[in-house]
């Protein structure tokens, strides 16, 4: 029987905890069909060219694994050939995603918002994710909203949509989620330009941050473009990490939590500087 754990010693394994969370490198999945800009998208997401881009040609026909920032934190992106890129590499693909799902704690599954044909998507969606309970949390993203009828209606300025645009992303955003079997809480259209605009990326990252288990918020929020980390989800992945090692400590929680306090703050980024008031209200 193991020996309860002392006060000190609770402190220092909830630190170590905290120090864990702070550094950890999650794996993020990118799937879905070719050509729907998944190179594009992680490039906007985390601000650097982390992916290389081709317009002309399936540019990744085997998993690349891309780490963004240091070896001990960072995130690592697992790129992987597009789904309906080529009939006779549809099986082949799809157990490559299948055998890849287990070690991914994110997957962002890609779909170009002029896309109506979903077979070679669905089916691979059905057979890597059907059955599986252990599935990591998945995430549907409209790529090239802007390209959503009336074209026309698409609002340069503001770079948003406008007109019939709205009504008719929704109508999207349902069908998929009629087809794959998913809420639509878990769909969010998106567009980025190669001028660097971008619609709809801070409310990706705090519908990631929302998905992902507790301990792993942060680490994308970390990495993530800053412009594109809205207070809502900085405030959600300290929120998680407050939450787990709650949790962690247990019935012992009371004892503790004036020293986790000091150390969750010293450990977060400078760059929050409300987490003091954050923490005043889980209290």
């Amino acid at each position: 029987m193991n020996k309860p754990l002392t006060h000190e010693q609770l402190v220092q394994e909830i630190s170590k905890k905290i120090t864990r969370m702070r550094s950890y490198t999650p794996k993020v999945g990118v799937f879905g069909n070719s050509g729907v800009g998944k190179s594009s998208l992680c490039n906007a997401i985390f601000g650097k060219e982390v992916a290389k881009i081709s317009d002309v040609e399936a540019c990744t026909r085997k998993p690349q694994e891309i780490l963004i920032g240091s070896e001990n934190s960072g995130i690592v992106l697992v790129d992987v050939p597009g789904i309906g890129e080529d009939p006779t590499h549809q099986k082949e693909y799809t157990a490559l995603y299948k055998s890849l799902a287990p070690e991914l704690d994110l997957v962002l599954w890609t779909i170009k918002a002029d896309d109506r044909n979903y077979a070679s998507a669905l089916d691979a969606y059905k057979e890597v994710f059907g059955a599986n309970e252990k599935s990591p949390p998945i995430l549907f993203v409209v790529t090239q909203t802007d390209k959503t009828n009336d074209i026309e209606d698409w609002d340069h300025q503001e770079y948003k949509p406008g007109g019939s645009q709205n009504g008719n992303i929704a109508i999207k955003e349902n069908d998929i989620s009629k087809r794959f079997g998913v809420s639509t809480n878990q769909i969010i259209s998106v567009a980025v330009s190669k001028k660097g605009r971008a619609y709809n990326l801070r409310e990706l990252v705090e519908l990631v941050v929302e998905a992902l288990p507790n301990e792993k918020k942060f680490s994308f929020t970390r990495e993530a473009k800053q412009e594109n980390v809205s207070e809502e989800a900085r405030k959600g992945a300290e929120k998680g990490i407050w939450d787990s090692v709650k949790e962690f400590a247990g019935e012992a929680w009371d004892t503790v939590k004036d020293k986790v306090v000091d150390v969750i703050i010293a450990s977060a980024p400078k760059i929050i500087s409300s987490i003091g008031r954050w923490i005043k209200s889980w209290f």
